[in-house]
């Protein structure tokens, strides 16, 4: 259960915030620039509804962003 509690676990730009090391800014710019970086959702129906994204997302984006990393090593 724990596994797929964390796969549905949505992370807002305060929490991505503090696990990426980057702030609100920049987080914006990837999500227009970075093709591989996770897109946002919108949590509610209106135009101004919070924004989140799936921590699934971003820990599989985290990985790859290792792993591509450590290949020139």
């Amino acid at each position: 259960m724990v596994g797929n509690q964390m796969k549905n676990r949505i992370l807002r730009y305060s929490d991505l915030e503090t696990q990426l090391g980057m702030n609100r800014v920049t987080i914006w710019r990837r999500t227009r620039t970075d093709p591989t970086f996770p897109r946002p959702i919108r949590l509610g129906n209106s135009r101004n509804a919070a924004i989140g994204f799936l921590a699934e997302e971003i820990e599989a984006w985290i990985a790859q962003q290792a792993a591509t990393a450590r290949v020139g090593r």
